[in-house]
């Protein structure tokens, strides 16, 4: 009886410990993998229509047109805008947002490129909007959402300028896809703002923000990987950008805060580091938190971007 009764005990704490372990597994990928964009489609038109600036009434100052991309790797379309300058040019910049975010969230940043000259091409990346896709796998697959839309801009304008500007996990697939590039060649430049150099240490970072009591986040990512592995099919350390560039031809401008506690601005080095070429810069901001330099500095945000351009890239 009393054997019976250990083993009675042993199974229940395995039990509640499997039980945990699929929990916290779960958790993790529900606050990733498996997250969701924070402004549902049906109330975008509602939401950015009273943003302040009115974008979507600023938005009619230009052409435009809405198109659906075909991503053959990924199986699904890619929904997307592209917006041409009032200006004749045949300068082109596609702008790739970040987790959870949508392609409206970066107008403000578009009428910026419009105004200087540049057509814009937004587009909604893969578990976002109206584009495919059941999940984010942080530039694993979203790298070749962007080869086809750099390819749909370049057949616009075959001899035309065309750079990728990307933020957070934006910036990490623009880096990502800097490595297929070098076959085809469809992006002349690269602006990552914000990017983390591994899939790993962003979800560490995560992890740790959320400073649950008594839960080892080393745990808690193993298993956040192990239910992403069954889930959507891939592991943490399929993504590591910095291993992306290191046979990069492509120049590539890297912008960090130093106060970032998503991505650690260690990233943008180590991912600097690893660019083989001089045709590079990196801009560490000191105070600036994830993402806000632009927020922060206005037109000096810019300006740096476009001194890199006239510096950094050939001339088309």
């Amino acid at each position: 009886m009393k054997k019976k009764a250990i083993l009675i005990i042993s199974a229940l704490v395995i039990l509640t410990i499997l039980i945990g372990s699929y929990v916290v597994g779960y958790l993790v990928y529900d606050g990733s993998v498996g997250s969701h964009q924070k402004i549902k489609n049906e109330d975008i038109v509602e939401v950015f229509s009273h943003r302040k600036g009115k974008p979507l009434e600023k938005l009619e100052d230009y052409k435009y047109e809405d198109v659906f991309i075909n991503s053959p790797e990924n199986g699904y379309k890619v929904e997307g805008k592209f917006i041409k300058s009032n200006t004749p040019t045949d300068k082109n910049i596609i702008l790739v947002h970040g987790i959870e975010s949508n392609y409206y969230e970066y107008l403000e940043k578009a009428f910026e490129y419009l105004n200087h000259g540049y057509n814009v091409m937004l587009y909604n990346q893969r578990h976002t909007g109206h584009t495919g896709g059941d999940d984010y796998t942080f530039g694993l697959r979203e790298k070749y959402d962007l080869e086809n839309v750099a390819k749909f801009v370049k057949q616009k304008y075959p001899n035309g300028l065309l750079g990728a500007h990307g933020h957070s996990m934006g910036a990490a697939t623009v880096i990502m896809h800097s490595e297929i590039n070098e076959k085809n060649k469809y992006v002349d430049f690269y602006i990552a703002d914000s990017p983390y150099h591994e899939m790993s240490d962003a979800i560490r970072l995560g992890i740790e923000a959320e400073n649950i009591p008594l839960l080892p986040v080393s745990y808690a990512r193993a298993m956040g990987n192990l239910y992403t592995k069954v889930k959507s099919g891939f592991n943490y350390e399929d993504v590591k950008p910095y291993k992306a560039v290191k046979h990069i031809t492509t120049p590539m401008f890297l912008i960090h805060g130093t106060a970032d506690t998503v991505c650690a601005s260690k990233s943008s080095e180590i991912i600097y580091n690893n660019i083989p070429h001089n045709k590079k810069e990196l801009w560490l901001i000191d105070g600036v938190k994830h993402v806000k330099a632009y927020d922060v500095l206005g037109k000096e945000y810019f300006d740096r971007i476009y001194k890199f351009i006239d510096e950094k890239v050939e001339k088309k």
